[in-house]
């Protein structure tokens, strides 16, 4: 039968083994991980930026948003 393995976590970094209760093998797992999700973050606030830039020019400009979609091109009776 298979020994019991002691109770141990891992760096969320690196996935070395670790025991005790650190959330991080290193300072510099810890460092890689905050500089990591700063990334993150400033990607998803320019990716809601240009959604929001985009909703107001579709706000200000309709007509031409719509026929840049296909829109608009139906014949009038």
């Amino acid at each position: 039968m298979a020994d019991k393995v002691a109770e141990h976590k891992h760096c969320p970094v690196c996935g070395r083994s670790m025991g005790g209760n650190d959330r991080f093998c290193s300072p510099e797992c810890e460092q890689a991980l905050v500089k990591q999700r700063k990334k993150q973050q400033r990607t998803m606030y320019i990716f809601m930026g240009v959604l929001v830039l985009l909703f107001v020019v579709m706000l200000a400009f309709p007509n031409a948003c719509s026929s840049l979609l296909g829109g608009g091109t139906t014949a009038r009776p």
